[in-house]
């Protein structure tokens, strides 16, 4: 099973000495955080925006820099960049040196970056099938509401024929080239012709000729 993001932030967390990581991005969004009840957002935010502060002045300077550390009276703020735009945020504890988790945390930053990256693709392909669902279920609700002579007839193969009727429909009109809506008498009657032999059932196929023969009686009129 792969690892999440926040369980490779948790390994960072479980090393001796650390009391809270974060990972935030360039726009000091906070993508995921393992830190005690008292460090609100706000605080988060406000050690990221400090440390990417630091960062832009470095990057303006011409310094390409992956790694800031501060060092306060209780405790050590440990910044570093990877996967181009994500940061990571350890808070140590004062008497910790750099080269004590510089590489632990090397390690666990390559494993962020594949849970966040797969993260990213579960979101994108998500939104993809929500957006796909909207798109059907507005498909579905202007077929209903058609009240097109196409819109009519389809719903009245659908009745009787299923999915089946519906296509027969849908069939005709892509390869007879027809235009929906249909305006005239003609056109009409060009779809109903190649729908109606292709009903194998002589009941099913009877009762629809005279509904849809009533059908274009109806529409007719109103052209």
């Amino acid at each position: 099973m792969a690892t999440t993001a926040e369980e490779a932030l948790k390994r960072v967390t479980a090393m001796d000495g650390v009391q809270a990581a974060f990972v935030f991005d360039q726009y000091l969004n906070i993508l995921v955080q393992d830190v005690p009840g008292q460090y609100s957002n706000e605080i988060l935010k406000r050690v990221a925006q400090q440390f990417y502060a630091l960062a832009v002045q470095s990057w303006n300077a011409g310094i390409i820099t992956q790694e800031f550390r501060l060092a306060y009276d209780k405790y050590t703020l440990y910044l570093r960049l990877f996967a181009q735009n994500h940061f990571i945020v350890v808070f140590f504890d004062r008497n910790i040196e750099a080269a004590e988790f510089r590489q632990p945390i090397g390690l666990a930053t390559l494993v962020l970056e594949k849970a966040l990256r797969a993260g990213n693709e579960a979101a994108a392909q998500n939104t993809m099938s929500q957006i796909a669902l909207l798109a059907e279920q507005s498909l579905k609700q202007a077929a209903e509401n058609d009240t097109s002579f196409v819109g009519q007839a389809r719903r009245l193969c659908f009745t009787f024929l299923g999915v089946t009727g519906r296509d027969l429909v849908d069939n005709a009109i892509e390869e007879l080239l027809l235009s929906p809506p249909l305006r005239s008498e003609e056109e009409m009657r060009k779809l109903t012709s190649y729908v109606l032999p292709r009903i194998p059932h002589p009941i099913l196929r009877q009762i629809l000729t005279e509904d849809l023969e009533d059908l274009i009686r109806a529409c007719v009129k109103l052209i």
